[in-house]
């Protein structure tokens, strides 16, 4: 099975079992808690790992920023890459602000609120994790409201997903969600330096490894019919 679908797959599983716990039995989500989310944290622990070790990772969408997937375009255009590229960072803040605004907003819910405890920043984050993967799978609003790319492997901000999703967490710390949250932040900032270093290594207009023909997504729909597509 590939791996995304697997992800997919795990990512539904999860959001079910937190949805049913709190749903019909929100009295056992201290032993949940206690038992089954440090394995789940283990799993995200070594999945964050396996993004930034290259050894782990060969998928384009959140490996384009290392330099053995990185074919370069023969005479590309430094001046239009300069800037797309400052076009994308400018589209790529925008979302970064919005989206901490959104999980500010949710962290001060939950600390003001009474009725909106532990157990659905649990619920949130489960969920975060499973949009994650649908925008992989099916539809991203990123991509259709914003950068206008045509898949993940052309995304800016394709390796921003785990501190966006594990931010909510630090409204819960414990030596689990802190983990993670570092991690996360150290993946940002790992493909932050590596945009920042090498910009070619990001867009089709200087990077051959992301054009259609050279896609290793399964899910592209657009994979067939855009297989000339080249910027």
């Amino acid at each position: 099975m590939n791996k995304i679908f697997f992800k997919f797959a795990l990512s539904l599983v999860l959001l079910l079992n937190t949805a049913v716990f709190l749903i019909f039995f929100p009295n056992l989500i201290d032993v949940v808690e206690q038992y089954l989310y440090p394995l789940f944290f283990v799993y995200f622990i070594v999945d964050s790992f396996s993004v930034i070790l290259p050894v782990f990772n060969d998928a384009i969408y959140s490996g384009k920023m290392q330099e053995r997937l990185y074919k370069p375009v023969v005479e590309y255009d430094k001046e239009k890459l300069r800037i797309f590229t400052k076009k994308s960072n400018k589209i790529a803040l925008l979302v970064f602000v919005l989206y901490s605004l959104g999980i500010i907003t949710l962290g001060l819910s939950y600390i003001h609120f009474d009725w909106l405890d532990k157990k659905f920043i649990y619920l949130i984050f489960f969920g975060l994790n499973f949009a994650d993967y649908f925008c992989i799978m099916l539809w991203c609003p990123f991509r259709s409201l914003f950068f206008k790319n045509s898949c993940c492997n052309t995304c800016r901000i394709s390796n921003w997903d785990r501190i966006m999703k594990f931010s909510i967490l630090i409204f819960i710390p414990n030596i689990y969600t802190i983990t993670i949250f570092i991690l996360g932040i150290g993946i940002f900032l790992y493909w932050e330096y590596h945009h920042l270093v090498h910009p070619e290594r990001f867009y089709r207009i200087s990077n051959e490894t992301l054009w259609c023909t050279n896609c290793d997504k399964v899910t592209c729909g657009n994979k067939n019919k855009n297989i000339d597509k080249k910027e």
